[in-house]
């Protein structure tokens, strides 16, 4: 097999280049380069910076941050057809993090010059990078509920997730503005007070299928029980839920916005953004899930994992 062959297959392992048109993903085979790790390699280090992207033939590469005292904190372990190296390079900043090379380990390595041609050429793989960013993304504030769940025990909390979030959040921001023509506001706008909604007034929607609903509490509790139907969308992530699940909406179709009684501030927030965005009917369940489902509305919960 030469070596444009091989390139070719690990390419065709990455989800993100699978739907590039054949002809450059021969192009991409034959002018990538080759790279073979060592075991315990660094590939690269925080602070350096970034001139390559790089997805994985075989073999597994850890990610991880180091902290002052020394301390490491491993992210993830990448195997064959995953890549990593993007998220400074979308960001235009230094290396965040260092990876290292757990066993010998085949490397495709795009140059820092082709990855920006292939976003200039091809922009839906900004939006490929982004929705694994998100499950990221989701896969962190999951820690962080799990976490907090364990403070309210043990008087403990792990702020370095906390951050890893805020700082994906901004990354996120800064990709979308780059790739998508609605963007994402870095500052908040002044919303607009929202309406409320009885429970009954919004089921005679509901059933008629003109009320898009919106849970907007955190995935642990939305995963527990929700309004048959819901989106859910936590304040924390609302800006790349909003552009994920809202390409196609209509401004002027009717959305409700409903928490639990304690997150009512949360609800709010939320539908003011909403109303941000240019939608023109939002409202706040009044009550919220408490009041659906003591009306005997239909809720649903997601199986348990």
């Amino acid at each position: 097999m030469t070596d444009a062959e091989e390139n070719r297959k690990f390419l065709l392992k990455s989800s993100i280049f699978r739907d590039l048109p054949p002809e450059k993903l021969d192009e991409l085979a034959r002018t990538v380069q080759s790279k073979v790790a060592r075991p315990n390699e660094i590939i690269f280090n925080e602070g350096d910076l970034p001139d390559a992207f790089y997805i994985i033939g075989s073999g597994r590469v850890r990610i991880f941050v180091s902290h002052k005292d020394r301390m490491e904190r491993e992210l993830s372990v990448r195997g064959p057809g995953d890549h990593f190296g993007e998220v400074a390079l979308l960001a235009g900043d230094t290396r965040t993090t260092n990876a290292e090379s757990l066993v010998e380990t085949q490397l495709v390595v795009l140059s820092k010059e082709q990855f920006d041609s292939l976003l200039r050429d091809y922009p839906h793989l900004s939006r490929n990078f982004v929705r694994e960013m998100r499950g990221w993304l989701l896969k962190d504030q999951e820690i962080i509920e799990e976490e907090a769940d364990a403070v309210v025990r043990a008087s403990r909390v792990f702020w370095f997730d906390f951050v890893l979030v805020i700082g994906v959040s901004i990354l996120l921001a800064i990709t979308f503005n780059f790739s998508n023509p609605y963007g994402i506001p870095l500052i908040p706008e002044r919303p607009e007070p929202v309406a409320s909604i009885s429970a009954s007034a919004a089921m005679e929607d509901y059933r008629q299928g003109q009320t898009l609903i919106v849970d907007a509490m955190p995935n642990n509790f939305y995963r527990k029980r929700h309004i048959k139907g819901a989106v859910n969308m936590p304040v924390a992530l609302f800006d790349i839920v909003y552009l994920m699940s809202f390409p196609e909406a209509e401004k002027d179709k009717k959305i409700v916005v409903y928490g639990n009684t304690i997150s009512r501030p949360y609800d709010l927030e939320i539908a003011g953004k909403l109303l941000l965005r240019g939608h023109q009917d939002v409202k706040v369940l009044d009550g919220g899930l408490r009041a659906w489902e003591a009306d005997g509305y239909p809720v649903e919960q997601e199986a348990a994992r």
